[in-house]
């Protein structure tokens, strides 16, 4: 009797072991493992390795059972892959210098960073960047800085987004200027294309800035540094892959 108890323990264990879950969310992804836990509202999930998601079921598509737990090693796979990622922004509009003229600027950045933070879709990291301003042909800057990019909400697998990004940092003058502190504030709307994401929106950035004035006073020239603000407002695209 207990040899037949055991037997039918064994082939229970053996049977668990060899058939699992497999959930499909709304973006495409599949996860396979075991459902722990269900309510009206979250769907409590364990993968093959053990890790544990929490799911609104709104974004589940479906769940399948007695899976080959073989066929998730490509889910872990796609799980595991790219933990870091680049965005190469561009932006284009209106400068100005406080209280003096208007002109146009362009700026281009490429930002390397972290793809998710605590499970949310966070991008955090560091930018490396050109900004150069119509209006002045020494008005030319190479910002370093931090970049946060935010979308709402953090945690949808839908596949438009609104998205707030901010960036701080200090512009390096490549001549005639003098470097200082930059930012700056993006808001917009992020599409998800499959492992890719494509932002789109407005941006206000700024660069504190000097540059050497001279003055004639009577026959005499006279030099001195004076410092002033960039702004630019216009147009901004990310790719984020």
């Amino acid at each position: 009797m207990r040899r037949t108890l055991l037997h039918i323990l064994c082939l229970l264990m053996l049977t668990a072991s060899l058939h699992a879950e497999r959930i499909t969310l709304r973006s495409g992804k599949h996860l396979t493992g075991k459902v722990l836990a269900q309510t009206e509202e979250i769907l409590l999930f364990q993968t093959a390795t053990g890790q544990r998601f929490q799911f609104p079921l709104g974004d589940i598509q479906r769940i399948e059972e007695d899976i080959e737990e073989e066929a998730s090693d490509e889910t872990k796979k796609e799980d595991t892959s790219r933990p870091v990622a680049f965005r190469l922004a561009v932006c284009a509009g209106l400068s100005a210098v406080s209280g003096e003229k208007c002109g146009g600027m362009t700026t281009a950045e490429l930002q390397i960073g972290t793809r998710r933070i605590a499970g949310k879709d966070i991008f955090l990291g560091g930018s490396v960047g050109y900004a150069g301003a119509f209006l002045s042909p020494t008005a030319h800057f190479i910002p370093l800085q931090a970049v946060v990019a935010v979308p709402i909400p953090m945690t949808s697998s839908e596949k438009c987004r609104a998205e707030v990004n901010t960036s701080f940092g200090y512009a390096l003058a490549t001549k005639g200027n003098k470097g200082g502190l930059t930012g700056s504030l993006s808001a917009g709307a992020r599409f998800t294309l499959k492992n890719n994401a494509l932002f789109v929106g407005g941006t206000a950035q700024f660069i504190q800035t000097g540059r050497d004035r001279t003055t004639i006073i009577g026959n005499d020239l006279y030099t001195h540094s004076v410092g002033t603000t960039l702004w630019l407002i216009g147009a901004k695209t990310a790719l984020q892959f």
